[in-house]
């Protein structure tokens, strides 16, 4: 029998497979890894290290000890799990098939699925596009945040940290060492200003990112060029979700509670800071635990809706956000068709759209539950935002993350992989193979309403 044929059928079959293989080695190396005594200073069970490396590599920024427990090393290990966060999971995928594979027509053909990219040069270019884009915004990224740190640090402890807030904030994972202590970032606007920025470039996609560096090409060719309708929707429905979501901070947290602690300018640029860093990057200025509870629940919503598909961040996304409100209007409008920005969207992808929001809200709806049994004494609203803030990698916490029981740190870790990965694509891994149909059942309506 054919051992290496065996396993690649098994758990190199579908894309959703190898994602799901690739991102469980490198966890895994990595809570091993941060597991070793020398990576951190005080005693660290294996469930810790698990959860700490799961929620770097996944994006999250969720902790159950400080990252002053860990060591240099322990650190650098973060480092190097958030980067790979960064390049993502098509990169790493990308490069653990290039190793089980020979790249012939059925391989090109899995990456262009996963990628839903027509064609494997195609899926090289954008390889090449991710790796260039994420060392260039992170370099600069760090330039800049040191700069504004140096006069607070050591050379090389402000040099170290710079990194690791750069490619934390680009990554959407929420790590740094400039928090105030109680999980919220202190009011330095340069060093906010540089964060909006790494988290609003890693969030909107590396796909939209290179139609913009196409787009600026042939601007100065004097060009035509015409936008994909992703990109399109991408745009429109992040700036969309950005602007409400600016306007509801701004009233709720300053005007609602009166809070006239700062200026406008200082007040609105807040807004602005947390209505993007809280889709998904997990950094805040926020305190949480004594925000409003329409706060929280602002927050559980957007990052429900999440980043860009093909980006650092995670969520159901914001294409299928845009198509589930496209359907909604064609429901509403009596059309025998789903339509955006003047194209008509294939049933296939309403379909998947469709699944990926309910199999989200359920598999949310099952972490609160069980959430609810193993952790006694903790307010509905804190376990509600501790589930949407795992699952959606966010990495925000209302203070009980901590504290949460063994159970509950199990549940938390799984439910952050499956985030990261996706609900859909860890049932469609392991679906069986789709048998071709020579038939239709006769059709029948049931009621509905």
């Amino acid at each position: 029998m054919n051992y290496l044929y065996l396993f690649q059928k098994i758990f190199f079959s579908s894309p959703g497979r190898i994602i799901i293989c690739a991102l469980a080695a490198v966890t895994l190396l990595g809570a091993i890894a941060l597991w070793l005594p020398w990576c951190h200073k005080e005693n660290l069970t294996f469930i810790n290290a698990l959860f700490t490396a799961t929620s770097a590599t996944c994006g999250t920024g969720l902790l159950v000890v400080p990252l002053q427990h860990f060591t240099f090393t322990g650190h650098c290990i973060l480092l190097f799990l958030m980067q790979v966060s960064a390049l993502g999971l098509v990169s790493l995928t990308i490069f653990l098939m290039s190793l089980f594979f020979e790249l012939r027509l059925s391989t090109r053909y899995l990456m262009g699925e996963m990628l839903e990219i027509e064609g494997w040069n195609a899926s090289h270019h954008l390889l090449l596009f991710i790796v260039f884009l994420t060392t260039v915004v992170e370099s600069l990224g760090t330039w800049c945040i040191f700069f504004t740190v140096k006069d607070n640090y050591s050379f090389s402890k402000a040099l170290f940290y710079s990194v690791f807030h750069a490619v934390s904030s680009f990554t959407s994972t929420g790590f740094t060492f400039f928090d105030t202590g109680d999980g919220a970032m202190p009011l330095n606007p340069p060093l906010l200003l540089i964060t909006t920025i790494l988290a609003f470039m890693g969030g909107l996609g590396f796909i939209v990112w290179q139609e913009v560096y196409l787009y600026i090409q042939s601007f100065k060719e004097k060009r035509h060029f015409n936008w994909s309708l992703h990109s399109k929707v991408v745009l429109s429905t992040t700036l969309l979700i950005i602007g409400f979501a600016s306007m509801m901070f701004f009233y709720i947290e300053y005007i609602l509670h009166n809070n006239q602690e700062y200026s406008l300018l200082a007040t609105l640029g807040n807004s602005l800071f947390n209505a993007i860093t809280c889709r998904s990057a997990g950094l805040t200025t926020f305190h949480l635990p004594l925000v409003h509870f329409a706060t929280l629940f602002l927050i559980m919503i957007i990052t429900f809706i999440g980043s860009s598909p093909g980006s650092t961040g995670s969520g159901i996304k914001t294409t299928t956000f845009a198509l589930f409100l496209a359907s909604v209007r064609a429901t509403v409008t009596r059309r025998s068709s789903v339509e955006l920005k003047g194209r008509t969207i294939p049933h296939e992808q309403i379909f998947k759209s469709m699944a990926i929001l309910s199999v989200s809200l359920s598999w949310i709806a099952l972490t609160i539950f069980c959430l609810l049994i193993t952790e006694q004494g903790w307010r509905f609203i804190d376990i509600s935002f501790e589930a949407f803030s795992a699952f959606c990698n966010l990495g925000l916490s209302t203070g009980i993350t901590p504290y949460l029981s063994t159970m509950g740190k199990y549940i938390l870790t799984i439910s952050m992989f499956i985030g990261r990965i996706g609900s859909l694509t860890l049932l469609l891994a392991f679906r069986k193979q789709k048998e071709k149909k020579e038939f239709h059942y006769p059709e029948e309506r049931v009621i509905l309403g």
